[in-house]
């Protein structure tokens, strides 16, 4: 199977556009062999873009947990571990939104379906208030951008 993979740009935005698969080939094992639908389906597109998209939007210090801890932009040490505790208030847990992004990131990578509501389950809080955790990691450029219609 090839997948055609071709930037996505949102205009008015940073030329960073996001990777999207706009077309996929194809090819069977034997000549002649049927496509079926459930094996399209079953095909994670979503997962392969995001993984993708990863790469190109690296979350500050996702890559950098060397023995099991990491040193944050404010000089904090997270452990690894951490990152999937509830996340405590914006305003005075320092870091905040880079361990929003590492959480969503582990939730993606866990293949969880929404990660966002799954976020707020693990911390207590709204879907809104997560989502809004979310959008401004992505708005401070440590999320890739969302997509419409998609959840998490």
């Amino acid at each position: 199977m090839l997948l055609r993979l071709q930037r996505q740009y949102v205009m008015g935005e940073e030329p960073k556009g996001e990777v999207r698969i706009t077309g996929i080939v194809y090819l069977p094992e034997w000549a002649g062999d049927p496509v079926a639908s459930p094996m399209l389906r079953n095909l994670p597109t979503s997962r392969i873009e995001a993984a993708i998209n990863r790469r190109q939007f690296a979350v500050t210090g996702a890559s950098r947990f060397e023995g099991g801890t990491m040193t944050m932009p404010s000089g904090r040490t997270l452990r690894s571990a951490d990152v999937m505790k509830p996340l405590g208030n914006p305003k005075r847990t320092p870091d905040f939104y880079e361990v929003v992004a590492l959480q969503h990131t582990r939730l993606v990578d866990d293949g969880e379906p929404n990660p966002t509501a799954k976020m707020a389950q693990i911390s207590r809080v709204p879907l809104s208030t997560a989502q809004g955790w979310v959008a401004r990691a992505r708005r401070k450029g440590l999320l890739p951008p969302g997509r419409r219609g998609r959840a998490g």
